[in-house]
C-alpha cells in the first residue's frame, strides 16, 4: 500500500525528473528478439509461443501450417483460403483470425501470403485488430523471448537470477512460478510470506525503494534479468542504464486495468521461459473473476474508493485497475468519467456524486469496532451527507486487505471478490449464510475469500 501512495504523490516530481534526464540519458535503441518464432494468440489472454526459424521465402500461411502440424492442432480454412479456426477456436463476430508482424515493437497487420523472412516475431491471432494482441515487446519495445528457457538463462545456462522493482511485479513473478529465481526486490515487496522470509534470511536483497531503485545494489546481486514498472519514470531510466551495463531488463506496461495486468503476467512468464505458466494462471484468474461477477450481478451501485479518509483524498478515475475492479463487481465508479487516472478529489465533488458505497483504503490499522466508529466520526461532514454514510455502507480496508486493492498484480482477482461482496452481500449469503463481510477488514482478508483460487499455494 505504501508503494502506491509514494507513486501517486510523487508522480509530478517523477515526470519532471524524467523530462530533465532523458536528453542526457540517451535511451538504448530497441533490439529485436534473437529467437525467431510465432505467437499463436487465441484471444482472451490464451496464447502460445512457438519457436521456429523464419527464413526468406517463408509466409504467414506457411508458418501457421507448420505450427499446427507441430502442435497437432486442426486448422480450418474458408474457401478463400483465410483461416477460420485453429484447434477448434473459431472466428467470432468482430474477432477473426488474422496475421501480424512485429515492427518497431508494435504489431502490424500483414498479408499472410507475403515473405516474412526479415522478421523474427510474427503472430496468428484471433483478435479484433493489432491493438488487441498480447504485446510482442515490452514497454520499451524490447523483445522478451530470448532471455530464458524453463527458468534457465539462455546466456549462461544457469538458473536465472531475477530482480523485481515493484511489489506487484514481485507477486507476479512468484505467481507464475519464479520465486526461487528472485535474488533482489524493492523495499516494499512483502508478499507472499516466502518473500518476507527470504528477505529476513538474506536470500533476497533489498535494492532500493519503489521510485528510487539503487543501481549499485542491483549490480551487486549479479542479476540475469531485472523487471521494471513502465509507469515509473525512474524505472525506465534505470532499465536503460542497466542495459548499457549488459544487464537484461524487461519494462512492464503500466497496469491501468486488469487486462494490462494479464498482459504483464504473460510477458513476465515468457521472459522467464515459462509461457505456459502465464496461460494457466490467467485462465484461473479470469475464471475466478467471472464467478464472483456472476454471483454479484449488476447492482450499479455508485462507489467511491478513497486512498484515505482525508476530506479531499486521492481516488481512481477511468483507465485504472480500481475502476475495473468496481465494474467487475457490478458497481459504478462515481469518478470514472472525471479523470483517466488517479487524482485528488475535493470533498464538494464527493458530496455532489452522492455515492451509495464508500471504500476507504487506510494506511492505519482499525482497532476493532471502537476504532471503526472513531474513523467514521472523523469523516468530513460532506462525506456524512451521502447515502453511503447514512445507510451504513462505509467500508475500511487496511493492512494486507488494502494492499490487495492497490497492487496491480494477480491478487486483483481477490480484490474483485472483496468488492463484489461489499456491493451485494445478500447474493453471497444466499449461497452460504456464513459468507458475510464486515465493515473493516485487515490482514485476515483471506478469511473472506472463497471463490478465488490462491495462486500462491
Amino acid at each position: 500500500m505504501e508503494a502506491i501512495r509514494i507513486k501517486l504523490l510523487a508522480s509530478a516530481a517523477i515526470i519532471l525528473v524524467v523530462a530533465a534526464s532523458l536528453p542526457f540519458v540517451g535511451l538504448t535503441e530497441s533490439s529485436a528478439d534473437d529467437r525467431e518464432g510465432l505467437v499463436l494468440d487465441f484471444g482472451y489472454w490464451e496464447a502460445e509461443w512457438i519457436e521456429m526459424p523464419l527464413a526468406p521465402g517463408d509466409t504467414g500461411d506457411g508458418v501457421i501450417d507448420r505450427a499446427c502440424a507441430m502442435k497437432g492442432y486442426q486448422l480450418v480454412r474458408l474457401d478463400d483460403g483465410s483461416v477460420y479456426s485453429v484447434d477448434k477456436k473459431e472466428n467470432l463476430i468482430g474477432v477473426k483470425w488474422g496475421f501480424y508482424v512485429l515492427e518497431g515493437g508494435k504489431w502490424k497487420d500483414a498479408d499472410p501470403a507475403s515473405d516474412i523472412g526479415g522478421y523474427r516475431l510474427v503472430s496468428w491471432a484471433r483478435a479484433s485488430g493489432a491493438e488487441a494482441l498480447i504485446p510482442g515487446a515490452d514497454y520499451d519495445g524490447f523483445g522478451y523471448y530470448s532471455y530464458a528457457e524453463g527458468g534457465r538463462s539462455l546466456r549462461t545456462g544457469e538458473s536465472l537470477r531475477v530482480v523485481t522493482l515493484a511489489p506487484s511485479i514481485t507477486e507476479s513473478v512468484v505467481a507464475v512460478g519464479g520465486l526461487k529465481h528472485i535474488v533482489g526486490t524493492d523495499l516494499y515487496s512483502d508478499y507472499p510470506a516466502a518473500i518476507r522470509e527470504r528477505k529476513a534470511s538474506g536470500e533476497i536483497k533489498k535494492v532500493g525503494g519503489y521510485i528510487d531503485p539503487n543501481y549499485e545494489s542491483i549490480i551487486d546481486v549479479e542479476p540475469d534479468l531485472v523487471f521494471c514498472d513502465g509507469g515509473v519514470g525512474q524505472h525506465v531510466i534505470m532499465a536503460d542504464k542497466l542495459r548499457k551495463a549488459g544487464v537484461n531488463c524487461v519494462v512492464l506496461y503500466d497496469a491501468v486495468g486488469i487486462g494490462a495486468m494479464y498482459d504483464n503476467l504473460w510477458i513476465i512468464a515468457s521472459a522467464l521461459g515459462m509461457s505456459d505458466s502465464a496461460r494457466d494462471l490467467v485462465v484461473k484468474l479470469r475464471g475466478s473473476i467471472d464467478i464472483v461477477s456472476g454471483i454479484a450481478g449488476e447492482t450499479n451501485k455508485r462507489v467511491f474508493a478513497a486512498l484515505s479518509a482525508d476530506p479531499s483524498p486521492w481516488t481512481a478515475g477511468s483507465d485504472t485497475f480500481m475502476s475495473d475492479i468496481i465494474a467487475n463487481a457490478g458497481g459504478r465508479n462515481v469518478f470514472e468519467s472525471q479523470s483517466s487516472s488517479w487524482f485528488m478529489v475535493g470533498k464538494e465533488q464527493i458530496y455532489i456524486k452522492q455515492p451509495q458505497v464508500i471504500i476507504v483504503l487506510s494506511a492505519s490499522n482499525v482497532d476493532g469496532d471502537s476504532g471503526y466508529d472513531k474513523l467514521l466520526d472523523r469523516l468530513d461532514p460532506m462525506w456524512k451527507s451521502t447515502p453511503a454514510y447514512e445507510n451504513g455502507e462505509v467500508y475500511v480496508l487496511y493492512g494486507e486487505a488494502a494492499d490487495v486493492m492497490q497492487r496491480p498484480g494477480p491478487r486483483l482477482a481477490e480484490a474483485t471478490e472483496l468488492v463484489a461482496k461489499i456491493l451485494n452481500q445478500e447474493a453471497f449469503i444466499d449461497l452460504d449464510p456464513l459468507d458475510a463481510i464486515p465493515k473493516y477488514i485487515g490482514d485476515e482478508y483471506h478469511y473472506y475469500i472463497q471463490y478465488t483460487e490462491d495462486v500462491f499455494a
